[in-house]
């Protein structure tokens, strides 16, 4: 795959992650733990048919570890800044709209 091919990979699989959180998002009307805010990353990576998604064993990569497989690739992403921040601005705004 080479540099523009990349490009527009990652532009879409950026476009399809963010557009699934706030279609999940837009249907839950109450706040969320990290636990549920995981599976919905998840589920949101798991839109691309390229990516092999999982969260990695506790014990091996810590709490919050994502493994995404990519051809032969393997990308290790530790997501506690994402749980947080998606947890964190969800539960802001259900309180807002309260």
């Amino acid at each position: 795959m080479d540099g523009e091919q990349m490009e527009t990979f990652r532009e879409e699989l950026a476009k399809t992650f963010f557009l699934s959180i706030l279609k999940d998002l837009s249907e839950i009307g109450e706040p969320l733990s990290d636990y549920e805010v995981k599976v919905l990353i998840q589920k949101a990576l798991s839109n691309s048919s390229d990516l092999q998604v999982e969260w990695g064993d506790m014990d091996r990569f810590g709490n919050s570890t994502l493994l995404v497989k990519y051809e032969s690739n393997l990308l290790l992403i530790e997501a506690s800044p994402l749980i947080s921040t998606i947890r964190i601005l969800w539960n802001e705004y259900q309180s807002k709209e309260i």
